[in-house]
């Protein structure tokens, strides 16, 4: 095995090693493993069922769980699938942490452009990205009304 030293900026280094501690691993695995994915390329390490589509929807979401009203996550839908969204909150770290965990669930509802009301989904947290805002990647659990039906139209229109 080579060793190879290189600098990061700040920003890049703590959010290397938050993601380290959030997977439990040390920073060179973390490393060694994202280059690997790198170098095999994209066709070989997407694990996705679904393709994704880049949107910019306004949404908000809420920790199910939680008194109606307590922890309300403004933010944006940045890219959906018919297997779950990609939320950007405006919230940082210390304040995601507090309100969601991997595996937790959240109940997000999004406007669909050129529709009356928006879509309503139930999502399972799969991955929490801490970047300047942070990120939630989210499967859809559950739909409310006539949401999925919405979705459906919203991917149709945009592949």
């Amino acid at each position: 095995m080579q060793t190879i030293c290189f600098q990061l900026p700040e920003s890049l280094n703590d959010a290397l090693m938050a993601h380290a501690m959030e997977r439990k691993l040390e920073a060179d695995a973390l490393i060694v493993e994202s280059l690997e994915l790198y170098l095999t390329g994209p066709s070989k390490n997407n694990r996705r069922a679904h393709d994704r589509y880049d949107v910019n929807l306004s949404a908000v979401a809420r920790p199910v769980g939680d008194v109606v009203g307590s922890s309300i996550l403004p933010g944006t839908v940045l890219d959906v699938s018919a297997g779950g969204v990609k939320l950007q909150c405006d919230y940082d770290k210390d304040d995601i942490d507090r309100l969601v965990q991997v595996g937790g669930r959240v109940e997000i509802i999004f406007t669909v452009p050129e529709k009356e009301y928006p879509v309503c989904f139930t999502c399972e947290v799969k991955h929490i990205f801490h970047q300047e805002n942070s990120e939630l990647g989210c499967e859809f659990v559950k739909s409310t009304g006539d949401s999925l039906e919405v979705l459906k139209e919203l991917l149709s229109s945009a592949s």
